[in-house]
């Protein structure tokens, strides 16, 4: 929650249930930019005047950081001329709210915009999807890099979350918080299922027997490639070969 005036802070604690979210708060641009760095929250709530840094720069830095690019986004405002909303959505607001507003109106935004966030983080969550499946050509553009990275590394076993988060300039806490918010998985749990996924198309194109299939995506050997296998596809590799 970025806002300089402490009773708007307190009346927007007040519009939020405390029993399902955690608050943190700023109170300046400025502040607010380097805790959402630092914390990567699931959504941030900015009011657009204020010192430092006004919300139109907040929403520009989350929108131009890696490490918090997928973040929802409201802005509060006063001014509600249409030239004014359409800077804040142009920067990356995802809603944008003119003061006075209801508690109704601010608790409904927060509600669906993390209700998206959790629809997407399903795509992964309910399953591994095929490496083929179109859905991952409407994927969030961090996933896309994320994926193609490790499919470009997919033979080496010790790709791991430190050297996945150096590659992208972030923190393996930062890798991670990200990846969780926008697949509810892991950083190892999202290697696996990549690997996993890619395993699958192999076995399914049928010009690799399985031992090399396990050694081109990464893993140490043909007895751990079955087991992950296995619990992710509820058939060995082996069983899945001959349904081909």
């Amino acid at each position: 929650l970025i806002e300089d005036n402490a009773e708007m802070r307190e009346y927007i604690r007040y519009c939020i249930d405390p029993s399902r979210y955690n608050i943190t708060e700023a109170a300046d641009g400025e502040e607010g930019i380097q805790k959402a760095q630092a914390l990567i929250p699931d959504l941030i709530i900015s009011d657009v005047m204020m010192p430092k840094k006004d919300g139109f720069e907040v929403a520009q830095a989350i929108r131009s950081h890696i490490g918090t690019s997928h973040i929802p986004l409201i802005l509060l405002t006063a001014r509600a001329s249409l030239e004014s909303r359409l800077e804040g959505i142009q920067r990356g607001a995802d809603a944008y709210l003119t003061k006075p507003f209801s508690p109704q109106e601010l608790a409904l935004r927060i509600q669906k915009l993390i209700e998206i966030r959790h629809l997407l983080q399903q795509r992964y969550t309910g399953g591994i999807q095929d490496a083929g499946d179109d859905l991952f050509q409407q994927e969030d553009e961090f996933v896309t890099g994320l994926r193609a990275y490790i499919f470009e590394h997919l033979d080496e076993s010790d790709l791991d979350g430190d050297r996945i988060g150096r590659h992208f300039g972030l923190s393996r806490v930062s890798l991670y918080r990200k990846l969780n918010a926008l697949t509810g998985q892991s950083i190892s749990d999202f290697v696996r299922a990549t690997r996993l996924s890619k395993a699958l198309q192999l076995i399914r194109e049928g010009h690799l027997n399985l031992s090399e299939i396990a050694y081109q995506t990464g893993f140490s050997s043909i007895s751990a490639f079955s087991r992950a296998f296995k619990q992710a596809y509820g058939k060995s590799p082996s069983e899945m070969k001959n349904t081909v």
